[in-house]
């Protein structure tokens, strides 16, 4: 009897720790994933490990690339258009420059000066005359108080160039008409060119009267 119990004994010893063992598989095998997910029902410790161990390796998933971030392609973007802008832009802008200028080159500037008439070319002329008279040849005592009419004839070339052929004096005073004919030889005078009805430039005749009082 003693003995059959120690045989008892010494069988559920060995029994234990293989119970022990096999349960510390199990639960190595459930926390390391290797167990197949198919199975549902409850794991007992009598069951054969080994059909339900998943022995297919598992393929690390490759990290997808994306694609570059929304922020930095809408910069590029940007970038791009802000340059093709600025590029299209500078083109308007030289264009326009170059269309200004071309068109300041064709276009001739307007003379505002509009054109003196001989007549008062010829007033310019004998007010400055009668000055220079006033002021170097009226105070001699050659010259009796009077008012005087000069009578000046002259020719305008084709050119405009005038040429004086005749002084004359009322009343005569000789000394007052060689001090104006000597001034009026110093003093060239150009005209506009008269022209023929066929707009072209002629020689003529032509006469002034200069009036000078001394008081």
């Amino acid at each position: 009897m003693k003995n059959l119990i120690l045989i008892i004994f010494l069988f559920g010893g060995f029994t234990l720790p293989a119970q022990e063992k096999e349960k510390q598989s199990l639960k190595d095998l459930l926390f390391s994933g290797k167990l197949k997910k198919d199975s549902t029902g409850v794991i007992r410790s009598t069951d054969d490990l080994s059909k339900k161990i998943d022995t297919s390796t598992k393929k690390e998933t490759a990290p997808v690339a994306t694609n570059q971030p929304a922020a930095n392609v809408q910069d590029k973007n940007a970038a791009v258009s802000n340059a093709a802008t600025t590029t299209s832009v500078s083109a308007i802008g030289a264009d326009a420059v170059a269309t200004k200028t071309d068109s300041a080159a064709l276009v001739p500037l307007a003379n505002t000066t509009p054109a003196k008439t001989n007549t008062k070319l010829w007033k310019e002329y004998s007010d400055s005359l009668v000055k220079t008279l006033n002021d170097e040849v009226l105070k001699s005592k050659q010259i009796k108080k009077n008012t005087y009419y000069l009578m000046v004839d002259y020719e305008i070339a084709p050119d405009g160039q005038v040429t004086f052929t005749n002084l004359t004096s009322t009343p005569e005073n000789a000394f007052l008409t060689a001090q104006v004919r000597q001034i009026m030889d110093s003093t060239p005078l150009r005209l506009n060119p008269i022209t023929d009805s066929g707009n072209q430039a002629k020689k003529v005749k032509r006469k002034q009267q200069i009036v000078i009082t001394k008081e």
